[in-house]
């Protein structure tokens, strides 16, 4: 058999385990590096925006967190009586204000050594100095904020004490305060400011124009301690200050009425009272007192009802004052002269019914009609006026400006009520011929008086006499606009009858003034009630003097007084005392001739 030969294989290779495929080094290194191309093209893309694109605007608002811009408040204009006394003024001030990030880095020397005390320290060092308790200090001086108000208008003398403590962040604005030297006199004329510096009331308000002047702006940069900066950034524009007002009114008038009637309201328990002086040529407004009066240093201090002007802003009916319109219309009208006689009963009834009387009984007087005057008989000045028709009652009350504004343009002034004649019912047209069915303010019924003081010509009141721009020129104010309401010889007829008034049997010898010819008229009229009808009177006294050379006309009128109402008892001796003073300090001279007066009375 035959034997075959095996034929040999070789051995299959063994198959390799699977292991984790190794990256290769190159590739790792392309990724890494694209990795950080990537974040580097962010940079770079960030770094050419902030230093090309919006580095103006980064750089400004990096600047504007350092910068600070402030107003630089205009100083305001001083108002002045007639001489130049200041009545209103600006006094420097500073606001003290705080920077909080840094005034906790406030260092001061302590047991020998310099150490930080910090917050706490700078408030009880500047607690004393503010009249502040530490506390209060303290929670001003606390927190993050860049500009937080610690203390306003502290005199340059304090700023200069907190100066001197060094405390970081604390900084000194200049500031002003408005001030009221002569206090409450004629501090319803001056008027007020808000807290804010905002013109509230009177002259502040009504010539805010002048006085206000124009705000200026400063910027400049806070270092890291607070301090200020100037930087080429910093800038400033400088303020226009207000112009000045001078007034017509004189301080020592104003102060000494304001005395006198402000004890006699006190004394009657009245509800208010008011002198206003005026100067009989020139229309100018000598003293405007009221009583109750503001202090414009602390308004709020006084009800809301005594921070007005009364006298411009109350309506009253004037009662008897206002016969010498009546007086003056029918001696104008050639209807009546001043000796013709009449019987004058206590109750006198017209043609419709209407009945009227006098204010206290009395049987059938034997009057002239300056004893009319004189006397002030409701009842008599009714017998003369019905010889008036309803349109020339009316004629000569507008004429001498009733219910027309007396053109003083101040704030809340009343023109008073006068209802034209058509609208009068049939006793309303007598009630006017002595002072009942029209009303009128205060400062109307003096210009009454005032406009038969200048011969019939009738003078627009002024309370400015002019305004001084800030480069001190001065600028006087216009004149007056005059108006003739009657003739001099009229006028001069009334005083006399005015001057009987006062004199022996009239109702004014309250008013005299010794070695001075009085010429005036008493009023006591009912006083119109908030709810209707009427409660308690009003009470006034108007005169001039000398009668013969009027220079001066003071009116006083007293509201509502309790302990005595009649004018010639109440207000005459305010108005005596009042025109004794201001005659006495303008030096008028005493009247020398004696007066050729009409009787009253005739047999």
């Amino acid at each position: 058999m035959t034997q075959r030969t095996a034929t040999r294989r070789p051995a299959p290779r063994p198959t390799a385990s699977r292991g984790p495929r190794v990256a290769s080094p190159d590739a790792r290194l392309r990724v890494a590096l694209l990795v950080v191309l990537f974040v580097m093209s962010l940079f770079v893309g960030r770094l050419v925006q902030l230093q090309g694109l919006d580095a103006s605007a980064l750089a400004s608002e990096a600047l504007g967190n350092r910068l600070r811009e402030v107003t630089v408040p205009a100083v305001r204009g001083d108002i002045t009586d007639a001489a130049g006394v200041v009545l209103a003024g600006t006094v420097e001030r500073r606001d003290v204000v705080v920077d909080q990030q840094v005034v906790g880095e406030y260092k001061k020397k302590v047991a020998g050594s310099v150490r930080v005390v910090g917050v706490d320290g700078a408030a009880e060092d500047l607690a004393p100095l503010l009249g502040m308790s530490v506390d209060e200090v303290a929670e001003k001086l606390t927190g993050d904020r860049r500009y937080v108000v610690v203390k306003k208008k502290v005199t340059p003398e304090v700023w200069r004490q907190v100066a001197e403590l060094g405390i970081p962040g604390i900084i000194g604005e200049r500031s002003f305060e408005r001030v009221y030297p002569a206090g409450n006199v004629a501090g319803s004329l001056i008027g007020f400011l808000g807290d804010d510096g905002t013109p509230l009331a009177g002259l502040e308000m009504t010539r805010d124009d002048v006085l206000s002047g124009t705000d200026g702006m400063q910027r400049y940069e806070i270092g890291r301690g607070g301090q200020r900066i100037w930087t080429d950034e910093a800038s400033q524009v400088d303020p226009v200050p207000g112009g000045d007002v001078r007034l017509t009114l004189d301080r020592d008038l104003q102060w000494y009425a304001q005395q006198v009637i402000a004890d006699q309201v006190t004394a009657t328990g009245a509800q208010w009272g008011s002198v206003v002086a005026i100067e009989v040529e020139t229309g100018n407004i000598l003293a405007f007192a009221e009583a109750p009066s503001v202090d414009p240093n602390d308004p709020g201090a006084s009800p809301a009802e005594d921070r007005g002007t009364r006298a411009l802003s109350d309506v009253i009916e004037p009662g008897s004052t206002a016969k010498v319109i009546t007086a003056a219309a029918a001696i104008e009208e050639g209807l009546v002269r001043p000796e013709d006689r009449f019987e004058v009963p206590y109750t006198y009834t017209t043609d419709n019914g209407q009945t009227f009387r006098d204010s206290s009984p009395h049987g059938l007087e034997k009057l002239t009609f300056a004893g009319i005057l004189g006397k002030s008989s409701n009842t008599g000045t009714v017998m003369v006026g019905e010889r008036m028709d309803r349109q020339t009652r009316y004629d000569y009350l507008t004429r001498f400006g009733m219910g027309q504004p007396t053109g003083l343009g101040f704030p809340g002034e009343t023109k008073g009520i006068l209802h034209p004649p058509e609208a009068w019912d049939g006793r309303t047209q007598y009630a006017v011929l002595f002072g009942q069915g029209f009303s009128l303010n205060m400062l109307q019924s003096a210009q009454v008086f005032a406009t038969l003081a200048n011969d019939g010509v009738r003078v627009t009141p002024r309370l400015v006499a002019g305004t001084t721009d800030p480069d001190g020129t001065y600028r006087p104010a216009p004149e007056p606009e005059t108006v003739r309401v009657v003739s001099p010889e009229t006028a001069a007829t009334v005083r006399s009858m005015l001057e009987g008034a006062v004199g022996e049997g009239g109702t004014g010898g309250n008013a005299a003034v010794p070695g001075y010819r009085i010429a005036g008229k008493t009023g006591t009229a009912q006083a119109p009630s908030p709810t209707g009808g009427y409660s308690g009177y009003t009470s006034s006294f108007i005169g001039m003097a000398p009668a013969d050379d009027p220079k001066i006309v003071v009116a006083v009128t007293l509201q509502r007084p309790v302990n005595g109402y009649y004018g010639g008892v109440v207000a005459a001796p305010v108005f005596s005392d009042v025109m004794a003073f201001a005659l006495q300090q303008r030096r008028v001279p005493p009247t020398g001739a004696q007066p050729a007066l009409v009787p009253l009375e005739w047999e």
